[in-house]
Order: C-alpha cells, then sequence, then structure tokens
C-alpha cells in the first residue's frame, strides 16, 4: 500500500457520528485512530488495495469522483461500527504508567468484562452485516469500480478481472457402474 495514505480516514466526523452507535455528544477524537485500525482490518480487505489507494488519493486532494462519493457513504455504516468495536476494550479501560485502570466516574458505573463482550458481540455482528451490505452495492455496481477486485464466490455471477466464482462441490464421489448393476 502506498504509505503517504496509510493513517487517512475514508469517513468524516459527521459521517461516523451519523452512522455509528455512540452519542452524538461523544468526542471523536478518541475513535479516529480506531476508525484507521478498523478500516485497515475490516474494510481494506473488501475493496482492495488498489481501490483504497484510489480512494485515500481522492480525499487527500479533495477530489472525490460521485462514484467514489457514494462508496464512501455506503462503506460509513460498517466503518464505523467496526471503528467502535476496536475502540471499546480501550474506552472500558486504560493503559496508564501504573498498570490499566478501568474507566469509572461519580455519576456512572462501568460494565464489567462480560458485559463489554457482550456489548461488542453485538456491534460485531451489525458491523458484519453492514459489510456484506456493502460487498453486495459493490457486486451489483462492479461497473463503476474496475479496481475493485472481488474475492473467489463474493459475487453470485462473474464480476471482473480477478473475480473467479467456484461452482458448488458437495465432496461426494459417485462411482459410475456398469449398466445393470446396482
Amino acid at each position: 500500500m502506498n504509505t503517504e495514505y496509510i493513517s487517512i480516514p475514508l469517513i468524516t466526523e459527521s459521517l461516523f457520528k451519523q452512522h455509528s452507535p455512540v452519542t452524538a455528544n461523544t468526542d471523536i477524537t478518541e475513535f479516529v485512530p480506531y476508525i484507521c485500525i478498523a478500516q485497515e482490518l475490516h474494510i481494506e480487505p473488501v475493496l482492495g488495495e488498489a481501490l483504497m489507494t484510489e480512494l485515500k488519493g481522492q480525499i487527500d486532494s479533495n477530489a472525490l469522483t460521485a462514484e467514489n462519493s457514494d462508496l464512501i457513504v455506503r462503506l460509513a455504516p460498517a466503518l464505523s461500527f467496526y471503528a467502535v468495536y476496536q475502540a471499546l476494550p480501550f474506552h472500558w479501560a486504560t493503559i496508564v504508567n501504573k498498570g490499566i485502570t478501568i474507566r469509572e466516574s461519580e455519576n456512572s458505573k462501568a460494565v464489567d468484562i462480560k458485559d463489554l463482550a457482550q456489548l461488542r458481540q453485538w456491534i460485531k455482528n451489525d458491523a458484519d452485516l453492514l459489510k456484506s451490505q456493502l460487498t453486495d452495492f459493490l457486486c451489483r455496481c462492479s461497473a463503476a469500480y474496475p479496481l475493485w477486485r472481488p474475492q473467489d464466490g463474493c459475487c453470485n455471477a462473474v464480476i471482473s478481472e480477478g473475480s473467479n466464482v467456484k461452482s458448488f462441490d458437495s465432496g461426494f464421489y459417485f462411482k459410475k457402474g456398469k449398466k445393470g448393476c446396482c
């Protein structure tokens, strides 16, 4: 990947707030590093390196095409949920010089680790569904994204160079017998 574009988030603060499960008054500056981590771990494998580089380059130069602008809006929900998924453990506990502390305030009580795990699972389930919807969008609109190279079996039809839909193989082999035999 082009290293000059590594830390460019694909979504704005506004898109993050609109699509994430965090409240509108949350300071999202604490989420920005997790947006970049989430897009690298969860969104880039869907989009591919070439399309990611194009998107980041257009964002960096403030020259998004209409198609790529639509793609950003389509990927914002999945990326927002994955960013929250990645950030939750570090919003629950903080790493400080003397160790790890659980964040609590006078007016609230922190959730326990089981509750945090359950919340993360719910968020990940939603993020995975939103990522699937993003992939469906890319399959339907693949002509608008020539740099997109779907993974094998990603779409139900052969989309473009790089896609290679495999036929179903049950794994069973039936030996053909002679006529008249059981």
